[in-house]
């Protein structure tokens, strides 16, 4: 029973020993804590701006209400860089451009409902009456199949731009691009 009263006393000398210490330094610990807080709530916003999450939750949000038009603004915004590719001197940019206007195309279709497990199967289901220019993508989807199949192939940049001008077509039959 000795014992269990020493621990008693131990444990409320210890109790009384930090109430005095906190609350002698209570101005301190108050001070700091508001630094720390600050200091982590501009660490969440920084990070909040620099993964630009919020933009990415706005988009998310208007994709899934229909609200505005998302999708041609992200094309958009690729086919400024498809043609920026196009204007370099380098064969790489050129059939980069290619690849991404590919992409992109596949990107719509799939959207758009055609099923498939590539943009060759999803092509397959395309209707002339849908897109005018299919023969032309198809084309141009076979010179980027050629492109992936081997990459250091020689392309000539007339042959780039015939297939970057059968890609824009479809964007603007798909009312992507405005002419």
């Amino acid at each position: 029973m000795d014992s269990f009263k020493e621990i008693i006393n131990y444990i409320l000398e210890f109790y009384n020993f930090i109430k005095e210490l906190i609350s002698s330094n209570l101005p301190w610990l108050h001070s700091i804590s508001l630094l720390l807080s600050g200091l982590f709530l501009w660490g969440i916003i920084y990070i909040f701006i620099k993964t630009d999450y919020f933009n990415l939750k706005t988009e998310e949000y208007m994709d899934i209400f229909g609200v505005g038009n998302l999708t041609k603004r992200r094309s958009l915004k690729g086919w400024e860089q498809i043609r920026k590719r196009i204007l370099s001197s380098d064969q790489q940019d050129w059939k980069i451009a290619i690849l991404e206007a590919d992409k992109i195309l596949d990107e719509i279709l799939k959207m758009s409902g055609y099923i498939g497990s590539d943009l060759d199967n999803r092509l397959e289901l395309v209707r002339k009456e849908n897109l005018a220019v299919l023969e032309e993508i198809k084309n141009a989807h076979n010179l980027a199949r050629q492109i992936i199949k081997d990459p250091s192939m020689e392309l000539k940049k007339e042959n780039a731009i015939v297939a970057l001008k059968s890609y824009k077509k479809a964007f603007i039959e798909l009312n992507l691009l405005e002419e």
